[in-house]
């Protein structure tokens, strides 16, 4: 199975970025249906001692900060260099961007990235991959919970959860889809918990993950 990463051009993280430290401070995200840009900061970088805002116009007293209609904060607007600068040009080619880019959110997570402040802007990037995948696939070779968990180490009634979007653990997420997406690390976890799962179970899953090595 393959879950191609994709890079969410709507989207993008903020960290603060000290001598010894990245912390996650929050997300900026445009909302193309209303043509408004929302910035939401993390409850926790909120919480820090040390906290700063993103910009005088981002106070940390509100959580969700709302734009005005098709117009970006001026925080995030000041870390885009201005065209009338002779050297944009060269900045875009450095980053594999076109001049002629206009998206807001990939001008600042490439051109825009780093500034004179500590913030950084990180692209953010998605999969296709989803709960129901997992199901698909159990179904696809006619295994059960019960054998999957035990064939790949996974909680039982974690999994459980999962499947009936009761849970949205993502480090088990992670880690299912990292099984289905590449055989070869799949095929090693079959050799280290596969000896509990019935011997025609693991058969199908070894010839699955075989028949897919690149």
């Amino acid at each position: 199975m393959n879950y191609p990463i994709k890079l969410d051009k709507n989207r993008l993280h903020v960290f603060h970025e000290g001598k010894k430290r990245r912390i996650f401070v929050g997300e900026l995200l445009h909302h193309l249906e209303n043509d408004q840009y929302e910035f939401i900061y993390n409850e926790k970088y909120m919480n820090y001692k040390n906290a700063i805002p993103v910009g005088p116009d981002l106070s940390l007293f509100k959580l969700h900060h709302l734009s005005e209609k098709g117009k970006l904060f001026l925080s995030f607007i000041d870390r885009i260099p201005s065209k009338d600068n002779p050297a944009y040009k060269d900045y875009c080619e450095s980053q594999g961007i076109s001049p002629d880019e206009k998206n807001l959110i990939i001008l600042l997570t490439t051109i825009g990235k780093r500034g004179p402040s500590s913030f950084i802007f990180e692209p953010v990037y998605t999969n296709d991959f989803n709960v129901d995948d997992i199901k698909k696939f159990r179904e696809y070779l006619s295994i059960t919970q019960n054998d999957f968990s035990l064939a790949f180490d996974i909680n039982h009634v974690t999994l459980q959860k999962i499947e009936a979007h009761k849970s949205h653990d993502q480090n088990t997420l992670k880690l299912i889809q990292i099984f289905l997406q590449f055989p070869e690390v799949a095929l090693w976890q079959l050799k280290l918990s596969g000896g509990r799962v019935h011997k025609d179970v693991i058969l199908k899953l070894i010839n699955y993950f075989e028949r897919n090595l690149p």
